[in-house]
């Protein structure tokens, strides 16, 4: 679970790793699928939906596919060209929608953000919780799945605190894939949440106040020492570079995501988490 242990002034600073904690997360599903399989009869079914090409959503894919592959899940990627009509996309979900063998259908960000296409989402198949209806449930603290992302960020807060219950949590970046779920998650939790942007007036006045930093912006090098409290637990959720200055907030952090192998293992882990869930109420 930990990656290393840095001393100063005789406390001990933790380096989260998330690679190894997703090897541990991802055995426990492996059998989790067996017994599904051995008792219903059923093997879960992702389907992937991408439109155009771009290297980070082809290797996101890839990473999505071999740990599928490996804990036991299908997975079957679709594609399109960036010039697609968007009711080709919406008609091809109807019909995985329909599909009993298909278990889950996201759509690989950012390249579809079409408030179309995400609705189009049979709800107990939206296993990235983007759907109004999922949305909905997780701000009534009532969630049929947490967005991966957020999930994750969750369970890393878990390891290095335990409760965020009572704990200033400042997270920067606003999306609807990470900021926003994420605030509402850890606000049902019992945290104090502050959302920031990457442009918010005098930015470090905010982030040095938090004893939870999350910053999922995607601007290397955003947050810098000076604007850590010491002791704060720092989640880098930027991609592809990371947020954080990371060798310098290391000598201030109590507990650091690296980029990569810390939050980006643990998304994929629990997006198919939520597909083996997704199962369990097909």
């Amino acid at each position: 679970m930990i990656k290393s242990k840095i001393r100063l002034k005789s406390k001990i600073r933790l380096i989260f790793d998330g690679k190894k904690f997703a090897q541990e997360k991802e055995k426990k599903l492996a059998k989790q699928l067996a017994k599904l399989k051995k008792k219903l009869g059923r093997v879960p079914r992702l389907v992937a939906i991408q439109a155009g090409e771009n290297l980070a959503s082809e290797l996101y894919l890839k990473m999505k596919k071999q740990v599928a592959e490996r804990v036991g899940i299908e997975f079957e990627k679709k594609e399109f060209t960036s010039a697609v009509d968007p009711q080709r996309i919406i008609s091809f979900i109807q019909q995985a929608n329909k599909d009993r063998k298909v278990h889950g259908i996201m759509v690989q960000m950012p390249l579809l953000r079409q408030f179309s296409i995400l609705k189009a989402i049979e709800p107990r198949k939206d296993i990235d919780c983007l759907t109004p209806e999922n949305l909905g449930l997780l701000m009534m603290g009532q969630p049929r799945f947490l967005p991966a992302t957020v999930k994750a960020v969750v369970e890393i807060i878990g390891v290095a605190l335990g409760s965020p219950a009572g704990k200033n949590v400042v997270i920067i970046g606003g999306s609807n894939i990470v900021g926003k779920p994420l605030a509402m998650v850890l606000s049902n939790l019992g945290a104090t949440v502050t959302i920031c942007r990457s442009k918010t007036k005098n930015l470090g006045k905010f982030t040095s106040q938090a004893d939870i930093l999350v910053s999922a912006t995607g601007i290397p090098g955003l947050i810098k020492k000076e604007m850590v409290k010491k002791g704060a637990i720092v989640i880098d959720v930027g991609s592809p570079q990371g947020d954080v200055d990371f060798e310098n907030i290391k000598k201030v952090a109590s507990f650091l995501t690296p980029v990569p192998d810390g939050v980006g293992p643990m998304t994929v882990i629990c997006l198919l988490e939520n597909v083996f869930e997704a199962a369990l109420l097909a």
